[in-house]
């Protein structure tokens, strides 16, 4: 099996190449009609979750500030292991009518050469351009033991030289232990407050174990090097600009005591922003394009060749 990286470098409608690479994370990407499929997703999301696999659809997920489409849909396709999609028809007036939605999503996994689980009713009929590819017809009685032996044959088919043995959430964690960081629990509204200036660039907030210092942690293994150094300036924009108006707010009747501020000065000291990429080649592009952008606080860029390095190299 080839197991070179293959990034979309082609965008559908027309916008500037993405890089999303293609099966890179063990998800499943369901196309379906939200108001005719709730027993079906009920059972997929149970058998996928069951088999170490993320059920993943557009319905389900926020994209602030992003185009819908690419991040909601076209992303999640070609980063899924596999697809499925529900062909049931919507009724209106008693006549049966195909999903738009559903059958434009289908045709994007065709069009990516993704391994696509296709379901429909088995009263109901396949629109004429994909009633000649195979597709699983079942009923309310026999859906879950068609679904379970399509998925499973769906796993073997897609999945890697061995499955891994922890999920990718676990293993950014894992690298983030190493370096002595974790995750801020976001207990508090200061923390909170801290995260949300993140947020809508991907950015998660991460400390150091004594919770002395703040870092903006950004995984974007996903995005070109020129979109991850722009979010870098966002982010120090964002920062940078709340900071320096909060003489102002409390002029204006903010209430800050002398704990909130000690945190917000050591947060201005020891702040730091770390971002992972996929290669070296990005990592180099990044580090390269953050040495002269004049950033306030240190900037660390990493590859997934560091997470493997480090993870290779704990004891």
């Amino acid at each position: 099996m080839d197991k070179r990286i293959r990034r979309n470098e082609l965008c559908v409608v027309g916008l500037p190449r993405c890089d999303f690479v293609f099966s890179s994370t063990r998800t499943c990407f369901i196309g379906y009609g939200f108001a005719v499929s709730a027993l079906e997703m009920g059972i997929l999301k149970h058998l996928l979750s069951e088999r170490g696999i993320e059920p993943v659809e557009a319905g389900g997920m926020l994209a602030p500030a992003q185009s819908a489409f690419c991040a909601k849909i076209c992303s999640k396709i070609i980063t899924s292991q596999f697809c499925i999609v529900l062909l049931n028809n919507d009724v209106h007036n008693g006549i049966e009518v195909p999903n738009p939605n559903v059958n434009m999503e289908y045709g994007l996994m065709l069009g990516f050469n993704k391994y696509v689980v296709p379901f429909q009713r088995e009263a109901q009929r396949l629109p004429f351009n994909v009633a000649g590819l195979d597709t699983v017809k079942y009923d309310n009685e026999n859906f879950e033991s068609k679904a379970i032996k399509a998925v499973d044959l769906a796993i073997g088919a897609t999945v890697q030289d061995a499955v891994p043995p922890i999920t990718p959430d676990q293993v950014i964690e894992a690298f983030l232990l190493s370096r002595g960081v974790l995750f801020v629990p976001l207990a508090n509204e200061g923390d909170r407050i801290l995260f949300e200036m993140g947020r809508p660039l991907g950015f998660n907030m991460v400390m150091t174990f004594d919770g002395m210092k703040y870092l903006y942690f950004g995984n974007f293994t996903f995005l070109r090097p020129e979109v991850v150094v722009w979010r870098l300036k966002m982010l120090q924009r964002i920062i940078t600009e709340r900071l320096g108006s909060i003489k102002q707010r409390i002029q204006l009747g903010m209430k800050i005591d002398a704990v909130q501020t000690a945190g917000l000065e050591s947060l201005n000291k020891h702040l730091q922003l770390w971002t992972l990429v996929t290669g070296d080649d990005e990592k180099a592009a990044v580090r390269a394009a953050v040495a002269g952008a004049g950033f306030t606080w240190p900037v660390e860029v990493f590859a997934m060749s560091d997470v493997s390095s480090a993870l290779e190299n704990l004891k």
